[in-house]
Order: C-alpha cells, then sequence, then structure tokens
C-alpha cells in the first residue's frame, strides 16, 4: 500500500440482521486509516445494500497458503431455533442446546487422565467433540434457520472452503452433499469468524495443532446465551502433559471460593467419570399431542361449553304462554313500568294487541 496517501474504512450495517431499523438509524459509517495528515481525506462511500457488494469467500490470503489435505475428521452439525418445554426459544446444534457444565470442560481434561478421549465425561449437554492431535478438521454447518449466523472458531484460524449461497424462506433449506459439492478452491479465504446464509451450509477445515479446550459458536451474542455452541477438545492427553496447562494451588483455592469444582466430570463426579448422574441439562422438549393434563382440561372445557350452550337453547326455545310478556319481551319493554299503555283489546284473544310507551 501507499502510505502517502490516507484510506476511507467504510461499514455498513446489515439490516437483515434487524428485527426492526430504527428511522434515526446510521446505516453507513466512515473511518480513516491516515498515513498522512497532510495529504486529503478521501470522501464517504455509502452503499444501499451489501448482499452483492462483496463476497469475502473468494479472497485469496497473501500468504498463499494452499487447501489442507482431506480431513481426518467431520464434525457435521445441523442449526435449528425451537421452544423447549419452559416455553423459552433456545439455539441448537444437532438438537442439542448447549448447557454449561457443573465443571468447566477443560479441567475435565486435565483431571479425568485416560477417560480424557472419551468425550461423555464432558456431559451430554455440552456437544464436545474430541480431536486428535495434528488431524485435519472438517466443521460442516448446516443451517436450516431461516436467518444468517456468524461462526467463530476459538484457537484456530480455519480455511473456508465451501459456502452456499442464500435459500429462500420459501424453499426448503439445501445441506451439504459430501458426494455432489463445488471444486474447492487451491487458496482458501482464511477466517477466525464467519457467516453462514440463510437455509444454507458452510465447510470449513482446519488442523488440529493447537491442544485445548476450544468453543465454536454463533457471534451473535444471544444465540450464544440461548445454546448455539459446541466444544473441541483438542489433544486433552497433551493437555495434560503441558505443565503450562496446569492449574495452580491458587486457581483452585478461587474455584473452592466461587463454589465451581476444579475436577471431574460435567457432573461434578470425580469418583467414576462415566456417571453423569446430576448433570446440568436442558429443558425438556414440547410435548407432542396432549398430555394428560391437556386432556382433563378439554375434557372439562367441553362439558363446560356443552351446558352452557344446552342453557342457552333451553331458555331461548322455551314458550312464552303470556302474549303480552312475549310482546314485551320482543319489543324489550318492561311492563311493569308505569307509563307503558296498552294499545287496542285487551282481550287475550284479540289480534290487536300491543304496548307502547307514553
Amino acid at each position: 500500500s501507499d502510505t502517502s496517501k490516507n484510506y476511507a474504512f467504510m461499514t455498513r450495517v446489515d439490516i437483515d440482521m434487524l428485527d426492526v431499523i430504527p428511522d434515526d438509524l446510521q446505516l453507513n459509517g466512515t473511518n480513516y486509516i491516515v498515513y498522512n495528515e497532510e495529504a486529503d481525506m478521501p470522501g464517504p462511500y455509502d452503499i444501499d445494500s451489501i448482499d452483492d457488494f462483496f463476497d469475502d469467500f473468494y479472497l485469496k490470503p497473501l500468504s498463499n497458503t494452499t487447501l489442507l489435505d482431506d480431513a481426518d475428521y467431520t464434525i457435521t452439525v445441523d442449526v435449528i431455533m425451537d421452544n423447549l418445554g419452559d416455553g423459552v426459544n433456545y439455539a441448537f446444534f444437532n438438537n442439542i442446546s448447549y448447557t454449561t457444565p457443573k465443571v468447566p470442560t477443560l479441567l475435565t481434561a486435565l483431571s479425568s487422565g485416560e477417560y480424557a478421549t472419551n468425550s461423555l465425561v464432558y456431559g451430554t449437554n455440552t456437544n464436545s467433540f474430541v480431536l486428535q492431535p495434528d488431524d485435519v478438521v472438517d466443521i460442516v454447518v448446516n443451517n436450516l434457520d431461516t436467518g444468517k449466523h456468524p461462526f467463530h472458531l476459538h484457537g484456530h484460524a480455519f480455511q473456508v472452503i465451501e459456502r452456499h449461497e442464500a435459500v429462500d424462506d420459501s424453499d426448503p433449506p439445501v445441506g451439504f452433499n459430501a458426494s455432489d459439492h463445488a471444486e474447492w478452491p487451491e487458496h482458501p479465504m482464511i477466517r477466525d469468524t464467519v457467516f453462514v446464509q440463510p437455509q444454507s451450509y458452510m465447510v470449513l477445515r482446519f488442523k488440529a495443532d493447537n491442544p485445548g479446550v476450544w468453543m465454536f459458536h454463533c457471534h451473535i451474542e444471544w444465540h450464544l446465551d440461548q445454546g448455539l455452541a459446541i466444544l473441541l477438545v483438542e489433544d486433552p492427553i497433551g493437555i495434560q502433559k503441558d505443565p503450562r496447562q496446569q492449574i495452580t494451588d491458587n486457581h483452585k483455592q478461587i474455584c473452592e471460593k466461587v463454589g465451581v469444582p476444579w475436577e471431574g466430570n460435567a457432573a461434578g463426579n470425580n469418583k467414576d467419570f462415566l456417571v453423569l448422574t446430576g448433570e446440568n441439562v436442558q429443558h425438556s422438549r414440547l410435548p407432542t399431542g396432549f398430555t394428560a393434563r391437556g386432556i382433563v382440561a378439554l375434557v372439562f372445557s367441553c362439558i363446560a361449553g356443552v351446558l352452557g350452550l344446552t342453557v342457552i337453547a333451553f331458555y331461548g326455545m322455551a314458550e312464552v304462554k303470556d302474549v303480552e310478556q312475549r310482546v314485551a319481551r320482543d319489543l324489550d319493554v318492561d311492563i311493569e313500568d308505569d307509563d307503558v299503555e296498552y294499545v287496542g283489546e285487551q282481550d287475550s284473544s284479540s289480534s290487536g294487541v300491543g304496548v307502547s310507551s307514553k
């Protein structure tokens, strides 16, 4: 780049990520990279949409890093948003909404010995995947949701080797087909955060060469809070052997002070690491069909409805024998009112019986 001039750095709000767009929201913004304070500042460049403006998938890294070898291990996750039994909306990878374990996952990896390579010890609701050292790993994200999601991986920069275009809400989602996919780039774009299009998919690739516990999650913070995350437990035995990874006595004291176990499986069990009784789990699913309580409520509602209709029909169809009362009812007149006078013959056999108000 030329350091004798200054450059504009422009941003545009992605309105697809907003449910409501405030009237006073500034969608375009311009900042500057200033190399020369005496040089002119470039003017702003506002755009109305980013949909067709730029696709970073086609960027090529300056390092010319080539596509990694075929994957040794593939993680495929489906993204959905749905309600659970508490009536709250959650986010899911493979029908699992990430639920924080009682013992932090890194501390489970450090304290579980040989069991650390068994993903079960990290809990059934953490979406944990154990990676072997130096494996090439693919993460396939099938987005079954009608919104786009930016996903971020801790601990690695990945290659984005495929990303399908957005699919319209009225069409079914398109998932990745390993036997029929586009040709992958020789020098893929490298990122640690990238978004998947609505009802579409993407494929990410990286090498497991950084032992640790790394989260892969949606970077919309409330979606992370709703559970849209998985954990990658990378080379747990290597973590145990690395002196830099060990927790100190001071760390243990802090954990004990705040009531967080520093050893054990996801349920806090440090005796039998494969027993997860008492672990934190997501709320139960909304029941399908009618529950027993729902059936009882429906029966009583039906009975009450039938009784109500019966009463209305009985009184509505009952004959009023007194002609005066029938006429007064039809005319909505109170016959006890002193201001009401009778018109015509008073004989009940007369056809001219009527009432009027003075």
